[in-house]
Order: C-alpha cells, then sequence, then structure tokens
C-alpha cells in the first residue's frame, strides 16, 4: 500500500509539473518537475526512500528506449548513418577517454574507472529533455533528425561503455582482451537478439491482425509487454538488454508499414498510449531526481571525505560539461557531413553542440549504480548522482539562455493554428449554403464553432457577461410583447421564470446540475405520479430536460411558449450578430447555446442519416481547401499532413459519437 501511495504521489507531480509548463513556457518541464521532487522530499512518506537499482534500468529505462526506437525514422536513418554513428559512437568513445582522463587527473580521489564510468552515463544525450526550448526557435531539420537518432543509438553505446566501467571497478581488474570480447558480446549480441525476438513478436501481432484478433486491448498490451520480455531475456543471456530493448523497437518501427493500414484504429491508440506512457515514465525520472537530492546533498554534508563537498562537486560538474561540450562543438564542425551546405557553420555547430543536452537516460543510469559494492557501502554513489545532476542542470539552462540568442526567432502563433480555422470556416461555408436541410447542417455548423472555441483559450469572464447581456435582450423583447397585448400577464410571469432558470443553468456548473436534477425529478414524479419517470427525470442532463418541463408548464395551463421563445430567440441572434469582433469565441459559445435551446424547446426532430452526409460534407470541404493549397503551394507537405490527421481525428471522434449530434 505504501508503494502505492507513493507511485501515486510521484504521478500527481508529474501532472502539475506538466500543467505549469504549459503555462510558463520559458522554463523547461524538467526544472518543474526536479523542484516538485524537491518539495515531495520533504513529505514524510519519503523517509528513507531508496529505489532498487535494476528494478529502475527494467521498469523504466527499458520501455522508454523501446518506445523511442520505435518512433525513429528509417529514412532519417538510412541517410544519416554514417553522422549518427560519427555521433553515438566515435563522439562517445572519445568523449569517454579524454573527459573521463582529464577528470581523473584533476581529482585523483576518483578511480579511473568510475571517472569513465561517469562519462558514459553524462555523454549520451537526450533531444527531448530541451524540446521546449526549440517551439519558439526550431533548428534545422537536418539538425533535428540527427539528434533525435543521436540520442537513441549513443544511449546504446553509452551504457555498454557505463557497464564495462563498472564491472571493471568493482572486479578490481581491466584486461583488454575480455572488454573487447564483452563489447562485441553485449553489444553485437544484444542487437541481434533483441531483432530476433522482434521479429517473432511483430509476425505473431501481424497473425492476428489476419485472423481479426487486432483488438486495441490485445495489441497494445503484447506491445507494452515486449519491452520488459526482450529486457529479461537477454540479460538471462548475458547480452545488453538495453540493446536487445533498441533493436527490438526498431524492428517494430521498421514494420509499421505492414501494421499501419491494417488496422488504423489500434495504431492511433497505441501512439496514444505510449505518449502517455512515455510522458509518465520520463517525468518519474526526473522527480525521482528531486527526490534524492536532498538526501543526496546531505550525506556529503555528513561524510568524513573532504573531497565530497558541494562545491567541490559542482565545479567538477561544471568543468565536466564544458570540456565535453568543446569536444562536441569541434566534432560537429569538422567530421559531420552535411548534405545542405550553409554559410553559417560554426552557428550550426554551436547549436549542435548547445543540443546536446542530457535527460532521462543519464539520470536513469546514474540511479541504476549499485547500492553496495563487494560487501561494502558504495560511497561514490551519492557523489557521482550529484555529478551527472550538475552536468543535466547545466546542460538544461545552457540551451535555454544561448540558443534563442543563436537561432532567429519565430512567430508565436504557428501557422498549423491559422490553417485549422480556415478548414473549419471552409467548411461552415459551405454548409451555410444548405437549405433542403437547414436544421442539421446547423448542428454541425455549431459543432465546427465549438471547435473553434476548442482551438481558442475563452475568457470565461466575458462569456458570463455575453449570457448576462443575451438574457436582457431577451427579457427586454418579451417584455415588449407584454406590453403590446400579445401575451398574457401569467405568460409573462412563467417566461420570466424560464428566462431566470435558462440563465442559471447556463454556466453548467456542478451544485446547479444537481440541483436542477432533483428539482425536475420532484415536478416530474408529482405531474405524471409515476416514479420510473421521476427517476429517468433525475438522471437526465438538466440542459436536455428543462426545455420540456417549461413546455408542459406552458401547456398545462392552455398556453404555448414557442412563439414567445421564437421571438426572443430572434432577438438575441440579432444582438450576438454584432459581437463577433473581439470575443468571436465567446459569442459562438453563447450562439450555440441558445441555438440548441431553440432546438429543443420546439421539439424539432433532425435525420441522423442527414446530420451524417452533413459531417461528411463538412469533412470533404476541409480536405479540398488542404489539396488546393497544396497544389498552389500556399502549405507543404508536412503542414498538409499534420492537417489531415487533424481531421481523420475529428472524423473518428464524429463516428465514436452519432448519437450525441441528434438529441
Amino acid at each position: 500500500m505504501d508503494e502505492v501511495l507513493l507511485l501515486t504521489i510521484i504521478l500527481a507531480a508529474v501532472v502539475l509539473a506538466n500543467i505549469l509548463a504549459r503555462h510558463v513556457t520559458k522554463i523547461p518541464l524538467p526544472f518543474f518537475l526536479i523542484f516538485l521532487g524537491i518539495l515531495l522530499a520533504g513529505l514524510p512518506v519519503y523517509k528513507n526512500f531508496h529505489l532498487d537499482p535494476s528494478t529502475f534500468a527494467l521498469a523504466i529505462i527499458a520501455p522508454m528506449l523501446f518506445n523511442e526506437a520505435q518512433n525513429s525514422s528509417r529514412l532519417w536513418i538510412g541517410r544519416s548513418i554514417s553522422n549518427i554513428l560519427s555521433l553515438a559512437v566515435g563522439l562517445v568513445l572519445v568523449s569517454v577517454l579524454i573527459v573521463g582522463t582529464g577528470l581523473h587527473l584533476i581529482y585523483p580521489v576518483l578511480p579511473i574507472a568510475l571517472a569513465f564510468s561517469l562519462l558514459a552515463i553524462v555523454t549520451p544525450t537526450d533531444a527531448s529533455a530541451v524540446n521546449s526550448i526549440f517551439e519558439a526557435n526550431p533548428i534545422a531539420e537536418e539538425q533535428a533528425g540527427i539528434l533525435q537518432h543521436e540520442s537513441l543509438f549513443n544511449d546504446a553505446a553509452g551504457i555498454v561503455l557505463f557497464d564495462m566501467a563498472l564491472t571493471a571497478f568493482i572486479s578490481g581488474t581491466f584486461s583488454m582482451e575480455l572488454a573487447v570480447w564483452t563489447f562485441l558480446w553485449e553489444f553485437l549480441g544484444g542487437l541481434l537478439f533483441g531483432s530476433a525476438i522482434g521479429v517473432v513478436i511483430v509476425s505473431a501481432r501481424l497473425f492476428w491482425i489476419r485472423y481479426n484478433d487486432d483488438t486495441p486491448l490485445i495489441m497494445v498490451l503484447i506491445q507494452l509487454l515486449t519491452p520488459f520480455l526482450v529486457y529479461l531475456l537477454a540479460e538471462k543471456m548475458a547480452f545488453s538488454g538495453i540493446l536487445a530493448v533498441v533493436a527490438a523497437g526498431l524492428v517494430q518501427g521498421s514494420e509499421r508499414d505492414k501494421l499501419r493500414l491494417t488496422s488504423s484504429r489500434m495504431q492511433l491508440v497505441t501512439s496514444n498510449v505510449w505518449e502517455i506512457v512515455s510522458g509518465m515514465l520520463s517525468g518519474t525520472v526526473f522527480v525521482l531526481l528531486g527526490l534524492s537530492l536532498p538526501e543526496v546533498i546531505t550525506a556529503m554534508h555528513v561524510s568524513a571525505n573532504p573531497n565530497f563537498g558541494v562545491y567541490r562537486l559542482i565545479a567538477l560538474g561544471l568543468f565536466i560539461y564544458f570540456l565535453k561540450g568543446i569536444i562536441r562543438l569541434v566534432w560537429t564542425r569538422y567530421l559531420l557531413k552535411r548534405r545542405v551546405k550553409t554559410n553559417q557553420e560554426w552557428r550550426d555547430s554551436m547549436v549542435m553542440a548547445l543540443s546536446g543536452a542530457n535527460g532521462t537516460i543519464t539520470l536513469s543510469l546514474a540511479f541504476s549504480m549499485p547500492n553496495m559494492v563487494n560487501g561494502q557501502p558504495f560511497t561514490f554513489r551519492g557523489p557521482l548522482i550529484f555529478l551527472a545532476a550538475v552536468v543535466i542542470l547545466t546542460s538544461l539552462i545552457m540551451p535555454t539562455i544561448f540558443v534563442p540568442l543563436l537561432l532567429p526567432s519565430q512567430e508565436q502563433n504557428q501557422p498549423r493554428f491559422r490553417w485549422v480555422r480556415r478548414m473549419i470556416q471552409a467548411a461552415i461555408s459551405d454548409l451555410v449554403k444548405e437549405k433542403e436541410h437547414a436544421a442539421e447542417a446547423q448542428i454541425v455548423i455549431d459543432s465546427l464553432q465549438q471547435q473553434l472555441v476548442l482551438d481558442s483559450t475563452p475568457n470565461l469572464r466575458l462569456r458570463r457577461q455575453l449570457m448576462k447581456e443575451s438574457h436582457a435582450v431577451e427579457l427586454k423583447a418579451v417584455q415588449k410583447l407584454h406590453a403590446d397585448g400579445k401575451i398574457t400577464d401569467d405568460e409573462l410571469t412563467y417566461y420570466t421564470q424560464f428566462l431566470k432558470l435558462n440563465n442559471f443553468s447556463a454556466d453548467e456548473k456542478i451544485w446547479k446540475n444537481v440541483m436542477l436534477r432533483i428539482r425536475f425529478s420532484l415536478h416530474i414524479g408529482k405531474l405524471y405520479k409515476n416514479m420510473d419517470r421521476a427517476q429517468d427525470a433525475f438522471l437526465t442532463a438538466p440542459v436536455v430536460l428543462k426545455e420540456v418541463y417549461w413546455r408542459e408548464q406552458f401547456q398545462k395551463h392552455g398556453e404555448d411558449i414557442l412563439p414567445i421563445e421564437q421571438v426572443g430567440f430572434d432577438a438575441v441572434m440579432d444582438f450576438l450578430k454584432n459581437k463577433s469582433g473581439d470575443s468571436g469565441v465567446e459569442t459562438n459559445m453563447v450562439r450555440r447555446f441558445y441555438r440548441t435551446r431553440h432546438r429543443r424547446i420546439h421539439g424539432k426532430d433532425v435525420d441522423a442519416d442527414i446530420v451524417y452526409q452533413m459531417f461528411m460534407r463538412a469533412f470533404h470541404s476541409e480536405y479540398e481547401l488542404i489539396q488546393e493549397s497544396l497544389a498552389s503551394g500556399k502549405i507543404d507537405s508536412a503542414l498538409a499532413e499534420k492537417l489531415q490527421q487533424r481531421i481523420s481525428i475529428d472524423e473518428m471522434t464524429y463516428l465514436q459519437n452519432m448519437e450525441l449530434f441528434s438529441e
């Protein structure tokens, strides 16, 4: 139970950090995660908290690398394989040897094997750790592709070197022949074994697809279990479990074309599940860093070893970062092959050097260090984790400051969002022309306008103000009917009550919803003397039931609410026509509320088949706009692909919720 509570608190911190990062975009997400982890360290439930390193590698590293591998682009790997291997293997080896040796020379208390171990875990990069930095200042496509795939392959190289160096420290001996053999056995054996298992699993999935067993439950669970199965089997055979997982992920990615078209729904569900799992795991790692920092710092303060001082370790961490950064800068300037030549090669190399940020994998490997070595407490574990943390934080701070200075800033409003609005407006413009099935077309128009609302951030205060003004406009129109002698005193009284209730329920707050459910269920039960009808009324949303309630109230007194409502509705629509300037989003919300009320109170039945046709017509209009814009060169293929994905998701959402649009 305690473990479940701890995990729940960590996941809650991940959620909170992601919310904060969305609203404070200048600060990268990892900083929020680490800060919340530090705050959690003060809770009593985290006293004496320890995580088993082997469990950490299995539960965190394996699924994360599998997901990175399966999402890798075969096109980019084939096109940039020489650059990727140069950075992922050559640069890692050179950095480990040069910086590790330099670290041992200026800090002799750290054995050279552990110096190499530390460099093996802080050299692999994590491009996703600085994604937020490049949202306003995107890097070139070639650089982004190299960084993404470098981070995958250098993870594997770094992990193998880390295992070798740590084994040499624990055993106290080092044999070059044994090291080469171990490297080949772990590296090549892990790749071949993982590839073989990956082929078997993909073949099994294809077999189940052919026999229509490709339900999301079956397929997603198989995919989620794959990295754990591959890792455990590889470790049993003394292969590199991490490399085996990477190879299995690459096989999964290479077979994606066979899997995608045969089960598109399953692919969509799978990508969504992995997005959540990956974000959850990477967030958990940074929270764990924050949780561990206070304990690590405290342990170093109380340690009798003066070489473990915090300030000395911070200086060493900065030395490691800047020395390996210089090596990376020179390497990317002179040893990378560039397909696209520019006049600013030093600037591009500097961007590549700064973009070599450390993140999740570095933390994962740091935490995987053993607590005990040869039966004794591993005294270097805390300092090494602290050094890794200094390098990670520095590698995140530096690009945050300097990358925006190196790259030209772009507009905050990305073109994709502008084109989404154009697509929706094109669909609305087409449906407005529909005269034969105006009611069904209006339902679709209202839904499309709601998408415009969701793509913007509505001002709720302004919406409430518009609702209040619309209420006053409708009340004034009805009072004029009474003054002209067109409705009776009773009709004015009852309709005024109807408007108050309408305004009361407009914001759909929970407590108001409950009050209305009780009121309507009591009224219906009393009216029909039937408990089943009262129960149905309580379970029906008030926004649906209140129009029926008031129509029955008027009919009970021999009066008709419909002509009165028509006058009030027309007055509100005329009023809202002049409110679409600065408050377009909020006006759409209010307009949709009144249109829905108007349709329900008049009890107009709509044809579900026609509604379906109108939706298909709207999607077709959106597709046509994309096709014409792509053909005329107004948008590129990358933007067109994102817009088409948006339409496909909208189509799927509609098909799964068809009944909601014809109520």
